[in-house]
């Protein structure tokens, strides 16, 4: 597998781009832990709530049982006791729901700008770095094949437009097989792929 290209611009060119997409990925989990840590500070609400209903319904309902140890009326007395203190259970636990929700709600809203941002910088790179993987790891497998010199040699032809600079009868000259026409024209495609040179063994 090629991974950098052999051009110095263009190696410098990808060295770069591979440090911004870990410098992105790395800033992409810090602004998601940030963005949770943001939401979650909303949980102290509920946890307010929580804390503040069961501190009342402990005092309701300690109030209604000392009240309905009194004789004949204790009862009913503290039976509207009794249903606030059952009122702000039902708060207290609407306050722990809340919390509850909304650290889950702020870890999937962090996760998924981490995940989307992440997936962006992985995109990014896939479309300038992987191209170049795949196309210059397709070229060295070509050169190295037996017989990967002239298939390179002839991919130059083809493809590349600077294989006129070669001299008028390059094509004339690659027909003959004529080793240095060949040798120059693969070196051609080897430094055009981003090879070295000296890919062959």
């Amino acid at each position: 597998m090629v991974l950098y290209d052999a051009r110095p611009v263009r190696l410098v060119g990808q060295i770069v781009l591979d440090l911004v997409v870990v410098a992105g990925i790395v800033v992409a989990v810090l602004l998601g832990r940030a963005v949770t840590a943001s939401i979650s500070g909303l949980a102290g609400i509920g946890t307010r709530v929580h804390d503040q209903g069961s501190a009342f319904h402990e005092q309701l309902s300690r109030a209604a049982t000392a009240i309905g140890r009194i004789p004949f009326a204790g009862k009913a007395v503290s039976r509207p006791l009794r249903d606030a203190s059952r009122s702000a259970a039902s708060i207290a636990a609407a306050g722990r729901q809340q919390h509850d929700e909304t650290i889950r709600l702020a870890h999937q809203v962090g996760t998924g700008v981490a995940v989307v941002v992440i997936l962006l910088l992985v995109l990014v790179w896939l479309r300038y770095r992987g191209g170049f993987i795949r196309s210059a790891s397709a070229a060295r497998r070509l050169d190295r094949r037996p017989g990967g010199e002239e298939l390179m040699a002839l991919r130059a032809l083809v493809t590349r437009d600077r294989a006129a600079g070669l001299g008028p009868d390059v094509v004339e000259r690659w027909r003959q097989q004529d080793p240095e026409t060949v040798r120059a024209l693969a070196d051609l495609e080897r430094r055009s792929s981003g090879l070295l040179r000296a890919t062959r063994r």
